[in-house]
């Protein structure tokens, strides 16, 4: 009983250090007024419906300074790139270049984008984001003269079903850790849908090297590089209407995928700190359940108190990052998660161990 309320102790604290984190970041709204070339790189694959939505998000930024936007097909099996030819002509004001990529992955493509960049900062985004018109501006005003790396503010597009308020209910988990903690200076994730670099930090780390054999991670492995050689470096995005919004997975099998796809990078994570915090989060979660069927079972007041101060902060933080971040929160969903929610993250976390995954129509192997 002792061990187990120790541990709730230990995440009631982790729960109030990321709504104070969330609180830094809010505050925190420093920018600059310099206007460098920027470069925004997106790697796209069978994205011929979600261009659609880009590339006229991309063509009403605000951003006063000079910018250019590079298209790398990986490979597309559709018609994207036929579709990016296409909206060339039906924007004529906004111009953009497209290449196809020499090698295979969504880091190759990258790598292809920024070689190719002018910019001296890298934006990158994906091909099913839709971007609010102060994206681009907010995410270059965001860096400070030390600032190497940015990191924005991604929503979902959810609809109003259980599965789509479900989603965004466990996306505004994962926005209120990496917010909560860069609130703090501690990066521990990111997101390539919103995501900004100086071309010189990506050089200087060797950009994708070292972990281009998996197939995702652009975001998060170069976030940690960064950090290792430029400590104090990275930032979040000043807060503001700037969340990218992204689609959801559109199935239960889409969105399963998708969680062990970014689960199975925490093998190659370099960074312990992160790496005890993921294994202290999927401990809490494999004690939650039988602590609260305990505390019905029992009707102990101590227990019952861990319950009520756990979905308390809980739903504290979550309904506050999806305010911050421009996302519905629903009510029902969080309760229906405090049942699955475990199984989920147990789930995935060991399928990801054990399993490879499909992504864009390709098979990963770890």
């Amino acid at each position: 009983m002792v061990i187990w309320l120790s541990i709730f102790v230990i995440y009631f604290i982790f729960l109030i250090t990321l709504i104070s984190g969330l609180n830094r970041w809010k505050k925190d709204l420093s920018s600059s007024t310099v206007t460098p070339p920027v470069t925004v790189v997106v790697a796209m694959r069978n994205e011929a419906h979600n261009l659609r939505m880009l590339i006229p998000s991309l063509a009403q930024q605000t951003y006063a300074g000079k910018w250019e936007l590079i298209l790398v097909d990986d490979h597309s099996e559709d018609t994207s790139v036929q579709v990016a030819q296409a909206l060339q002509h039906e924007y004529p004001q906004f111009t953009f270049t497209l290449i196809k990529s020499a090698g295979n992955g969504k880091k190759q493509a990258l790598a292809m984008g920024i070689n190719a960049a002018d910019g001296e900062i890298i934006v990158t985004t994906d091909a099913d984001c839709e971007l609010p018109p102060d994206w681009l501006a907010d995410l270059v005003r965001s860096f400070k003269p030390t600032t190497q790396l940015v990191a924005g503010t991604v929503c979902l597009k959810n609809d109003a079903t259980l599965f789509g308020n479900l989603q965004a209910v466990e996306f505004a988990s994962v926005m209120a850790m990496g917010l909560g903690m860069l609130g703090w200076h501690k990066p521990v994730m990111c997101n390539g849908a919103s995501l900004a670099f100086r071309k010189s930090a990506f050089d200087a780390v060797g950009g994708y090297t070292g972990n281009e054999h998996i197939a995702s991670g652009d975001d998060e492995f170069l976030m940690r590089k960064i950090s290792v050689q430029f400590p104090k470096s990275i930032r979040a995005i000043i807060y503001g209407n700037n969340s990218c919004k992204t689609i959801p997975p559109r199935s239960i099998g889409d969105f399963f995928e998708q969680r062990i796809r970014w689960a199975s990078k925490w093998k190659a994570n370099t960074s312990a700190f992160t790496k005890s915090l993921a294994v202290f989060v999927l401990l809490f979660q494999l004690l939650w359940l039988p602590m609260l069927g305990m505390a019905l079972f029992t009707l102990n007041p101590f227990l019952l108190a861990g319950v009520l101060w756990k979905l308390m902060l809980e739903g504290v933080l979550l309904a506050y990052t999806s305010k911050l971040i421009q996302q519905r929160f629903s009510f029902l969903a969080f309760i229906v998660l405090q049942v699955f929610y475990p199984l989920y993250v147990v789930g995935v976390a060991l399928t990801s161990q054990c399993v490879g995954y499909k992504w864009k129509g390709r098979n990963a192997l770890l």
